[in-house]
């Protein structure tokens, strides 16, 4: 039996070295006992928190082109590409993809959050300060865990007793850690996989104690605000179906302000940095960025963008990868509105004519943008879909109006509740494009999705209906190798753990 865990390298901090220029500050070896002497070195340890989220083995780019690749609205060309096997609909256990990438970036956040938010307690500063310090902490641990869960975990619609969906075999979430007594017992005891009931608990624990620990502070740029925590509190109760809590906890976030683009500046506004619809975006700078790891990179070729012109959408260089397609049922849904502003974001790409979506506009590099995290009209779109399910459709009738007559200079009406909800989910896919919603919110309600197939993909996995073991990540064979604890919790349809 191996000696050293999986989870308990990422979680212990035994790496060394640095995976690339993000991770420049060496707050992951630092002891303890040196790290959180004071509430500087606490924020400096925060600072680790936030180099970890934006490496491109989790914001930076595989949360985004993960869903990207599963979802209705892209294909990845069969040439090598990243993310190829998981547009595919093609891992296995011992052939995961991405997926011991993302476990170990991932887990590697949990622990860092951990290690902080163990030793905050006992600094000497200020007040505010060091809550600002916790809340922030508590809400990238809450958001880990949820991405966790959004990978290798079925949404709580399958995984949870009260879901419509509920089977036994989909009830298991991932290994909970949330205490560094836990982390230096994992030698020990192992931990395997807890409950999706309880993962979601504690999900919902940590960012309702991260709005306790936000409210009244003043956000800074590009980190976890009060606003922020609210929304991504409201998200997860969008995931649990939890409507009115999920409608709470959205006006909390739209309470504390942030302004729709006009309609005449979406096509040159809509992709700067900080622009007033970002509640939360992880900036890259000149000096330290993800390079050609970068999403932009990964999903088209630079454009020439300058509305109104000729050549406006048009390739300008052959640079990055561009793997990624938009297929011809997201341009469909771009274009179903003629006056939708939405339809710029369509742009040229390698593979052909208007296959590109140009969500990230780089500036001084085609690799060189920020990433955005929550935007507001991800939150008015979630209270929205709230009051519809809650059968209150004049509110849910306002709120998709402020996103709706935004971006398309019409007015909605809601007719139906049937219909309003499939309209704001139609709106979600259009505005969230790249952004890490459209597969989940598909997924999140068990509605089946068809992809272009036409030698696009695969005629047996254009049609999703969730029946496919590949619809989550498999337990990753290095943690099945190193944990015993877990290697008969590996997710339903994936071959069972074989030892050697």
């Amino acid at each position: 039996m191996k000696k050293i865990f999986a989870i308990l390298t990422v979680l212990l901090g035994l790496f060394s070295g640095c995976e690339d220029v993000l991770e420049k500050t060496p707050y992951i070896g630092i002891p303890e006992d040196e790290m959180f002497k004071d509430a500087e070195g606490a924020q400096g340890a925060l600072m680790g928190v936030y180099n970890s989220i934006t490496h491109y083995n989790y914001y930076g780019r595989l949360i985004y082109a993960y869903e990207g690749a599963k979802g209705p609205d892209f294909y990845v060309e069969n040439t090598g590409n990243r993310f190829e096997k998981e547009n595919a609909y093609d891992e296995s256990s011992s052939s995961g993809g991405y997926a011991p990438d993302a476990w170990k970036k991932i887990y590697s956040t949990v622990r860092q959050c951990n290690s902080l938010l163990a030793n905050i307690e006992i600094i000497e500063g200020d007040a505010d300060e060091l809550r600002r310090i916790k809340g922030e902490a508590l809400a990238i641990r809450g958001l880990a865990y949820f991405d966790l869960m959004r990978l290798f975990a079925y949404p709580p619609i399958f995984s949870c007793p009260d879901g419509e969906k509920y089977q036994e075999k989909y009830k298991m979430g991932v290994p909970l850690i949330i205490t560094m007594k836990q982390t230096h017992g994992i030698p020990d005891n192992p931990p395997g996989r807890d409950d999706a009931v309880k993962c979601y608990d504690q999900i919902i624990s940590d960012f309702t104690a991260a709005t306790k620990n936000l409210e009244g502070i003043t956000p800074e740029k590009g980190k976890v605000s009060y606003q922020a925590a609210q929304a991504l509190l409201a998200r997860a109760y969008l995931y649990l179906g939890q409507w009115d809590n999920a409608r709470i906890a959205g006006e909390a976030a739209l309470a504390e302000g942030g302004e729709m683009l006009v309609y005449g500046a979406y096509k040159t506004d809509y992709y700067k940095a900080f622009n007033d619809e970002n509640i939360w975006e992880l900036g890259y700078i000149t000096s330290d960025n993800l390079s050609t790891n970068a999403l932009n990179y990964l999903v088209r070729y630079p454009t020439i963008d300058s509305p109104g012109a000729p050549n406006d959408g048009e390739v300008a260089d052959n640079v990055g990868y561009a793997g990624y397609n938009g297929n011809k049922y997201l341009k469909e849904v771009l274009r179903a509105i003629p006056s939708d502003v939405r339809s710029y974001l369509i742009c040229n790409n390698r593979g052909g004519k208007e296959q590109g979506i140009r969500k990230y506009v780089g500036t001084e590099a085609h690799y060189l943008h920020n990433i955005t995290m929550v935007r507001l009209p991800e939150v008015i779109l979630t209270v929205a879909e709230a009051y519809a399910e809650l059968k209150n459709l004049p509110k849910a009738e306002e709120y998709f109006n402020m996103v709706y007559s935004k971006r398309t200079g019409l007015e909605y009406t809601a007719t139906a509740q049937e219909q309003t909800i499939k309209d704001i989910l139609n709106d979600r896919r259009k505005e969230l494009v790249l952004e890490g919603h459209t597969y989940w919110d598909y997924f999140r309600r068990a509605i089946p999705f068809t992809r272009e197939a036409e030698g696009e993909v695969d005629e047996e996995k254009a049609y999703i209906d969730y029946s496919m073991p590949q619809v989550v990540y498999p337990i990753p064979q290095s943690e099945m190798d190193a944990n015993p604890n877990i290697r008969n919790q590996q997710n339903p349809g994936y071959a069972a753990y074989v030892t050697d």
